[in-house]
């Protein structure tokens, strides 16, 4: 996933009624919880990814893309991509990316994927009876 600022695309009034509407936060909340649940991995990608301006053939950035262009060419290997699709695959592999690679701060190479069991968490401090 994304992670997108939903309150800052709230304030664009063209997108606002569609993403609250289909209540973006919250299906995120959910895909999350079922993940972990499963043992599966959620990951997120940096809102700051350039997802629409990378080719995800050779990699190469363009400087500016205005909302308004939906299908753009790649100056370096001269690939068409529309913008939606080209982001979801370079999404998709910035996601692949940060599992094997890691990042910076961490590294994601060993996840620990089993399913949490769920319940209350105990206290790790002793109480005591008298």
């Amino acid at each position: 996933m994304e992670s997108l600022a939903i309150k800052n695309l709230l304030k664009n009034h063209c997108l606002a009624k569609a993403i609250s509407q289909v209540g973006w936060g919250s299906f995120c909340t959910m895909l999350k919880y079922k993940a972990e649940k499963e043992g599966k991995i959620y990951l997120e990608v940096d809102r700051f990814f350039p997802s629409s301006k990378t080719c995800h053939v050779c990699l190469n950035q363009v400087s500016s893309l205005t909302l308004d262009v939906r299908i753009w060419t790649c100056n370096s290997c001269k690939t068409t991509h529309d913008r939606d699709i080209n982001s979801a695959i370079a999404l998709r592999d910035e996601g692949l990316r940060l599992l094997t690679c890691g990042t910076r701060d961490s590294a994601y190479c060993l996840p620990d994927v089993r399913p949490s069991r769920g319940g209350r968490k105990k206290s790790t401090t002793r109480q005591s009876v008298g």
